[in-house]
């Protein structure tokens, strides 16, 4: 792996880090989803923009995210590894995810988002937004709900909250990605002015309600857990205190009564056990002395039919007959009978804890409980409580005498808590009951105390002398019960809000960028539109000129033929009458006026032929269609017998001309109209651009590009005016007319190039620096160009 890439894949792991944490700040609890997921839209864009190799970056990223803490390595290996278990299941979703996205993106939208069509970004969103989100929403939820993180009945919502989160976070941060990252750059780059703000706006906007609306959700659900747990708490005090008074008012009847039979008691407690679910049994416990032991045994015998002692347990807890002692308070009376019988002539103070209880119940002449103890009629390990309440004998009205025993209430704890916390009212909350001072657990666990939860709440209760903490707690069970649709549906239509908004401006921006381009390229047409119709104009006006000057021509080469034919003929009329005068001995005066006669006939016959030289210059405005053959030449070979046959006129004046040709490059044209271009071009540098016996340089050079041939006619001399190069191509044009210019040279060349040779040809030139004559000509023309111009 190379270091770039591996760079590149860190980035992507440490954005998708530093986003995830970020977005984990808006999740409601429990906290397994939010309301946006921007890493998932940049870990899409990232997959499109840079390729599938960054997926380890994202795997990564999402691994970090998920991971709560660093586990203990002191841990056994089986739970360290399963600790990174879920983290990891979850980070592959989303590297699946992001890979899947791009696929199908690319696939059915294309290699580079444009997305500026409706079309387009309808397809962006149910893929990228949409369909791809599926992935990473369905293997994380289902793999919290298998670790036992995710409780059933909140699956659905926590699905379609990480789905959504997930499309939110593409739909937004994906596009903002691509604005500043994406291809093609000119697309997106055109959107970096409007979209990013409203983007970004819309989704502040959507999530902070969203927020705000999930936060007072919680709240809601707060206070209606804070009101439920009230009712379970004064709930729960209510039946205590009534299972209390019940004992009062059986303590009431052993005070009042000298002697109550076991049928009265019977009768007595029925309707308590009846009314009060919570009691296992209520006891009479009578005081005896060592004394009135055997009469008690005996009695109690004969009550029951069949041999009854007083027990009691030993050290190891085993049940034993009780030894002799001073005092004993035995279990004389108890119901329901049946399932108590073998509690029956127990002697309660042999358990130092129920002692205990008894010297508090009488000291205060109030209820006194022992605590979680094992019950003597129970066979299995189950614990119970008894509550002891003393029974005085009554002296008279405002006195008591001596203590006759106990009254209690035995309670089996789980059958107490059941009937405290039943099912029925604590539903989806769970709960737990300690001993307040020693926090003793009476009922529930410590890892019910010690797992998260969502709401707690706790209250004192008071049973007999001691007090209770019952502490309650609320999971994401209870949420599904107490749950409103109020935030989710904000964060849907949020969501559609988003994605309906950010379609508009992404057409808007598209369209936009489109028209934009489109402008610039009919503002370039329309440039080439008017070049061509200069160049029309400019053709037109040179093809008139041209017409005129050779139909000029054709019509002034007739009389001046004759005219120099007959001043041909005088001239040599005059020699002769000149040779015979001066055999004759002319007359000096005679002599005289014919040699005047003669000097004026050479001057008219001069003049005359200098009028037919220009006139057959100025027939050459039209091509000469004895030279319009067209054949296939070695441009290198011709160009250089052209130059050759040259060389005599720029050798002498000490100019040097350079051919820069491929020795290789062949040309269908015609022959003879380059030759006549090479040739005015080379006669126009000669005379124009070296003034005062000035030496310079000329190159032609010659290229080939696409299906054309470019000849550079160049040189180093004292270049053109500006504003002579507009007009160098017309016919009479010179600057060099005193010296026998005739401003036809490039005239002649101008419509060689565009006429006979079917190309164009371009001058640029800066003062001291020279002239550059640019010529493009097709590498093959017309064969018949010849007959098409004899008829045109």
């Amino acid at each position: 792996m190379s270091d770039r890439r591996s760079f590149v894949i860190l980035l992507v792991a440490l954005a998708y880090l530093l986003l995830g944490k970020l977005a984990l700040l808006l999740a409601i609890p429990p906290g397994y989803a939010t309301a946006i997921w921007p890493a998932a839209g940049v870990a899409l864009a990232a997959v499109m923009i840079m390729g599938y190799r960054v997926w380890p970056g994202i795997l990564l990223g999402s691994f970090l995210v998920n991971i709560d803490a660093v586990p203990v390595l002191g841990q056994p290996l089986l739970t360290l590894l399963a600790s990174f278990v879920v983290p990891f299941v979850i980070a592959v979703g989303a590297a699946m995810q992001a890979l899947i996205g791009a696929y199908l993106i690319r696939r059915y939208i294309g290699l580079q988002l444009s997305l500026d069509s409706v079309g387009e970004v309808l397809r962006f969103i149910l893929i990228g937004c949409g369909l791809s989100c599926l992935v990473s929403a369905s293997v994380g939820t289902a793999t919290l709900f298998m670790a036992g993180l995710l409780p059933e009945e909140n699956f659905v919502f926590n699905w379609l909250t990480w789905w959504v989160g997930d499309g939110l976070g593409v739909m937004i941060f994906a596009v903002l990605t691509f604005v500043y990252l994406g291809k093609p750059e000119a697309v997106w780059r055109s959107r970096r002015r409007i979209l990013p703000a409203v983007l970004l706006g819309v989704s502040v906007v959507a999530v902070t309600l969203y927020v705000f609306g999930s936060r007072w959700e919680l709240s809601r659900q707060q206070d209606e857990f804070s009101r439920y747990t009230s009712q379970i708490f004064n709930r729960a005090q209510t039946v205590i205190d009534a299972h209390i008074e019940n004992l009062y008012a059986t303590r009431a009847l052993f005070e009042v009564s000298n002697k109550v039979t076991a049928i009265e008691f019977e009768k007595f407690v029925d309707g308590f056990l009846e009314r009060n679910t919570g009691f296992q049994a209520i006891v009479w416990t009578q005081h005896i002395t060592d004394s009135e032991r055997l009469a008690t045994e005996a009695q109690m015998s004969a009550e029951q039919g069949a041999q009854i002692v007083i027990t009691g347990r030993d050290e190891n807890q085993n049940t034993m007959p009780q030894l002799s002692k001073e005092d004993y308070y035995v279990i004389r009376y108890i119901e329901p009978l049946a399932d108590n019988l073998t509690a029956l002539g127990y002697d309660i103070s042999s358990s130092e804890l129920v002692r205990n209880a008894l010297a508090r119940a009488a000291a205060g002449n109030s209820p006194a409980t022992t605590g979680p103890i094992r019950l003597v009629q129970e066979q299995e390990d189950q614990l119970g409580l008894v509550v002891y309440l003393p029974v005085h004998f009554i002296r008279d009205a405002t006195s008591t005498a001596g203590l006759a025993g106990y009254v209690a209430a035995v309670f089996r704890i789980p059958d107490l808590m059941n009937l405290l916390l039943s099912s029925d009212y604590l539903a989806n909350i769970s709960a737990s009951v300690t001993e307040r001072d020693g926090g003793e657990i009476i009922y529930g666990d410590r890892s019910s105390l010690a797992q998260e939860s969502l709401f707690s709440d706790s209250a004192v209760l008071h049973f007999a002398d001691t007090e209770w903490l019952f502490q309650l707690t609320a999971d994401q069970r209870f949420l599904v019960g107490s749950r409103s649709m109020v935030p989710w549906g904000m964060l849907v239509a949020g969501l559609l809000f988003t994605g309906l908004l950010g379609m508009t401006f992404l057409v808007l921006t598209g369209q936009k960028y489109s028209s934009e381009v489109t402008g610039e390229k009919l503002k370039g047409m329309l440039h080439q539109l008017q070049e061509a119709q200069e160049h029309l104009v400019e053709a037109e006006k040179m093809a008139s000129l041209g017409g005129l000057v050779a139909g000029f021509a054709h019509e002034l080469n007739t009389p001046l033929g004759i005219a120099i034919t007959a001043e041909s003929t005088l001239q040599d009329d005059l020699g002769k009458l000149d040779t015979a005068l001066q055999e004759r001995g002319g007359v000096a005066a005679e002599i005289a006026t014919l040699r005047r006669m003669q000097e004026a006939s050479r001057i008219v016959l001069a003049n005359v032929q200098r009028a037919g030289a220009l006139i057959m210059s100025f027939k050459q405005v039209s091509v000469d269609q004895a030279t319009t053959e067209t054949r296939t030449i070695n441009l290198h070979e011709y160009l250089a017998d052209v130059l050759m046959h040259l060389s005599p006129n720029y050798r002498r004046t000490g100019h040097e001309v350079i051919l820069d040709c491929p020795p290789d490059l062949s040309i269908r044209t015609v022959p003879g109209g380059i030759a006549q271009v090479v040739i005015n071009l080379l006669t126009n540098s000669l005379i124009h651009a070296f003034p005062n016996d000035r030496k310079g340089h000329i190159k032609l050079g010659v290229s080939s590009r696409s299906g054309e041939v470019v000849i550079r006619f160049s040189d180093d001399g004292i270049g053109i005016p500006l504003a002579d190069q507009k007009k160098i191509f017309e016919p009479f044009y010179t600057t060099r007319r005193s010296s026998g210019g005739t401003g036809l040279g490039l005239h002649v060349v101008y419509n060689t190039v565009r006429r006979q040779l079917k190309g164009h040809i371009s001058v640029s030139s800066q003062p001291d620096q020279g002239a550059v004559f640019e010529i493009v000509l097709p590498l093959t023309i017309n064969e018949f160009v010849g007959e098409e111009q004899a008829f045109s």
